[in-house]
């Protein structure tokens, strides 16, 4: 059996994608009015979304470009998820949920922000980026 290089990193970038949709939607699903397991949404995004992602990256040209949609995906994932906390915060009125959420929601808003325009802006290096060799 030949596994190759990038199998492996389409695999490892799939994973990672899928536990970041794994955490929106768990933070999503705390709002809703009926209680919904988050073993199930795990185990659901592993059999269902993971292997959905795991194919469109093997489908890549190579490890830079599977590399870089990768963190065009976390990119996105990081600047999608102060969105819940606001709904979090805002479902529990209270001053204890106003000042924690406050705290959680400007953490994620200065320090997620950037960084998903961050990994966002490398992903988007790493697919534009052309080999020098093929220049010469």
């Amino acid at each position: 059996m030949n596994i190759s290089k990038k199998t492996v990193t389409a695999g490892a970038c799939g994973f990672a994608l899928t536990m970041g949709i794994v955490i929106i939607l768990v933070l999503l699903t705390m709002f809703l009015p009926f209680q919904v397991d988050p073993y199930i949404i795990f185990l659901l995004s592993l059999i269902v979304v993971f292997p959905l992602i795991w194919q469109r990256l093997n489908r890549l040209d190579g490890q830079k470009k599977i590399l870089g949609w990768s963190f065009i995906g976390l990119g996105a994932q990081l600047l999608v998820l102060p969105l819940p906390l606001i709904i979090i915060i805002l479902k529990f009125p209270s001053t204890a949920g106003f000042l924690f959420g406050g705290i959680i929601l400007a953490g994620s808003l200065v320090l997620g922000v950037p960084a998903g325009l961050l990994t966002a802006a490398a992903g988007v290096f790493l697919i534009k980026r052309r080999d020098r060799k093929n220049l010469m």
